[in-house]
C-alpha cells in the first residue's frame, strides 16, 4: 500500500518557507525571545506613573499671576503722586489674605523714598475684570472699600493707568533684552506648548487606528472634547467637596477622565467601529461623523446651556527673555505638560517598536490574514489599538482642561480636524509621521501667529494641508507618490 504524502495547508508552507517549527508552541516561543525587549502592560503603568509627577510638579507651589503683578503695580501711581519716577525693586507672595507684595522707589524733587504695597484678589473672573482686586494697602494704610472702587473705576479702566506702569524695575535685571519681535516669538512658542502637544496626541490616535485597518475615525477630536468635559466636571466635584490639594486633583481626574474616555471608546468600537472595520466601502466614515454627533449634542445636554469652567492649575511664571516693559514668560505647567507629552510620545513608539503588542499590531498592518492564520486575532488587536488611541485622545483632553480651565463641547471638530491635518502631514498611518506633523503643525502655527494676523490661522493651516496633498501626498515622513500606501 503506497501513502500519498500529506498535503500541506497554507499555514504550514509559511511555516515551512519561514524555517518554524510545526507547534505552535515554539513559534510563540521563538517570537518572544527573538523580537519584543519590553512589556506592554509594566511600560503603561510607569509611563502613568511619570506622567502624573510631572504634571503634579508643577502645581506643588503656588505662583504669581503675571496679570495680577501687573494690575498691582499699575496701582503704583495712583498711591504715589507727583512721582517723577518709579522703580519696582521686588515683588514676592505675601502672608494671607494678600496675594503679593511690591516694594518700590520713587522719585520726587531729587529725592528717593523706599514703598510698599500689599495687594489681596479674590472674586470672580467673569464678575471683575481686574480680576477681583479685592484689597489694598500702601506703606502700612488700608484702602477702604469707596476709595478701592474710586482706583479701580477710574484709574485701572483708564488707559493712562496702562502708559504710567512703571513695568518690572530692577525684578528682571538679569533677563536678557531682545527685539520685540523676537520676546513675542519667544512668548507664542512657549503658549504653543500645550496645543501643540494636544494635536500630537490626536495625531497618534489617528495613525494607530488607521495603521491598522486603514480606516480614520473621525470623533476622535469629540473623544478629547469629552475627556476635557469630564476633567471639568470631576475637578468640579473636587472643589465641591472642599479639596485643597492641587495635586491630589490632577492625580483623581487625569485616571477618572481618562479611564471614562477610554471605556466610551471601548463601546464605541464593540458596537460601530469593528462591525464596519472590515468591510469594504466608506460606511465607517459616515458611522463615525454620527458617532461625533451624538457626543457632541449629548455633552451638550449634560453640560446644559453653558459652557462650565474651572480653575485652571496655576503655576511659577519663569522670565525668559525682554523687550522694554513685555516679558516674555513660559511657566512650569507649559514646560511639565510638553514633558509629560514627550514622555507619552517616546513611549508610544516603543510600545510600537519593541513590544509583543507592537509586533502583533506591525504583523496585522504588513497582512492580516497572514497575521490570523499564525493566531493573532485582528478584532482582538483592534480592540487594544483603539483604546490605546482612546486614552490619547482623553489624555488631550485633559491637558485642554488643566491649562484652560474648560473645554467647549463644540470643540472637538476643531480639535479632531487639525490632529488629522497633522497625521496627514506627517503621513498618515506612521506613529512617528504623525508625532512630527504634530510638532510641524505646531511650529507653524506658533509662527504665523506670532507674525501674521491670528484670524487668518485655521485658513493658513488648511492652504498648508492642500498643497501637502497636492505635492506631497504621503507627507513630509512618508511616500512620495499618489498610489495607495501600503502600512
Amino acid at each position: 500500500m503506497i501513502r500519498r504524502p500529506r498535503r500541506r495547508g497554507l499555514l504550514s508552507e509559511s511555516r515551512r518557507a519561514c524555517n518554524l517549527p510545526e507547534d505552535s508552541a515554539d513559534i510563540r516561543i521563538r517570537v518572544n525571545r527573538s523580537g519584543a525587549k519590553i512589556q506592554a502592560a509594566p511600560l503603561i503603568h510607569r509611563v502613568i506613573a511619570l506622567v502624573l509627577v510631572t504634571l503634579c510638579l508643577a502645581s506643588c507651589r503656588d505662583s504669581l499671576d503675571p496679570q495680577e503683578v501687573r494690575i498691582c503695580r499699575q496701582t503704583l501711581p495712583a498711591v504715589t503722586l507727583d512721582a517723577d519716577e518709579l522703580t519696582v525693586t521686588a515683588v514676592a507672595p505675601a502672608s494671607p489674605p494678600f496675594k503679593m507684595r511690591i516694594d518700590y522707589r520713587a522719585l520726587l524733587h531729587g529725592r528717593t523714598s523706599n514703598h510698599t504695597v500689599l495687594c489681596a484678589f479674590g472674586g470672580s473672573l467673569q464678575a471683575d475684570r481686574f480680576i477681583g482686586l479685592s484689597a489694598l494697602v500702601a506703606d502700612g494704610r488700608l484702602f477702604p472699600a469707596w476709595k478701592l472702587h474710586l482706583l479701580k473705576r477710574y484709574w485701572l479702566e483708564r488707559t493712562e493707568a496702562v502708559l504710567a506702569d512703571p513695568g518690572p524695575g530692577e525684578t528682571l535685571a538679569g533677563v536678557p533684552e531682545v527685539p520685540r519681535s523676537v520676546a513675542f516669538l519667544v512668548q507664542s512658542l512657549g503658549n504653543g506648548v500645550p496645543t501643540t502637544a494636544m494635536t500630537m496626541l490626536i495625531a497618534v490616535a489617528y495613525a494607530l487606528v488607521f495603521g491598522l485597518v486603514q480606516r480614520i475615525n473621525l470623533a476622535f477630536g469629540d473623544f478629547a472634547t469629552l475627556g476635557g468635559v469630564m476633567s471639568v466636571s470631576i475637578m468640579l466635584v473636587l472643589l465641591a467637596l472642599g479639596s485643597r490639594s492641587p495635586a491630589l486633583d490632577l492625580v483623581v481626574v487625569f485616571i477618572a477622565a481618562v479611564g471614562l474616555v477610554v471605556l466610551a471608546g471601548h463601546m464605541v468600537e464593540k458596537l460601530v467601529f469593528a462591525p464596519l472595520a472590515f468591510r469594504r466601502g466608506q460606511t465607517i466614515l459616515i458611522a463615525t461623523v454620527a458617532v461625533a454627533s451624538v457626543m457632541r449634542e449629548a455633552m451638550r445636554v449634560a453640560q446644559g446651556p453653558n459652557d462650565r469652567w474651572a480653575p485652571p492649575i496655576t503655576s511659577p511664571y519663569l522670565p525668559v527673555v525682554r523687550s522694554g516693559n513685555f516679558v516674555a514668560h513660559i511657566t512650569v505647567m507649559q514646560m511639565s505638560i510638553g514633558a509629560a507629552a514627550a514622555i507619552v510620545a517616546i513611549a508610544v513608539v516603543m510600545l510600537m517598536r519593541r513590544s509583543e503588542l507592537g509586533r502583533r499590531w506591525r504583523a496585522i498592518s504588513d497582512d492580516a490574514l497572514m497575521a490570523n492564520l499564525l493566531g493573532i486575532s485582528s478584532r482582538g488587536m483592534l480592540a487594544l489599538t483603539f483604546g490605546l488611541a482612546s486614552a490619547l485622545a482623553g489624555f488631550a483632553g485633559f491637558i485642554m482642561t488643566v491649562y484652560y480651565g474648560g473645554a467647549d463641547a463644540y470643540g472637538g471638530a476643531m480639535i479632531g480636524l487639525k490632529g488629522l491635518v497633522a497625521a496627514v502631514i506627517g503621513g498618515i498611518g506612521s506613529i512617528e509621521g504623525a508625532l512630527l506633523g504634530g510638532l510641524v503643525l505646531g511650529l507653524f502655527e506658533v509662527v504665523w501667529q506670532a507674525y501674521f494676523p491670528i484670524e487668518h490661522r485655521d485658513v493658513a493651516v488648511m492652504t498648508f494641508l492642500v498643497l501637502m496633498l497636492i505635492f506631497r501626498p504621503g507627507g513630509l515622513f512618508g511616500f512620495a507618490d499618489a498610489t495607495p500606501r501600503q502600512v
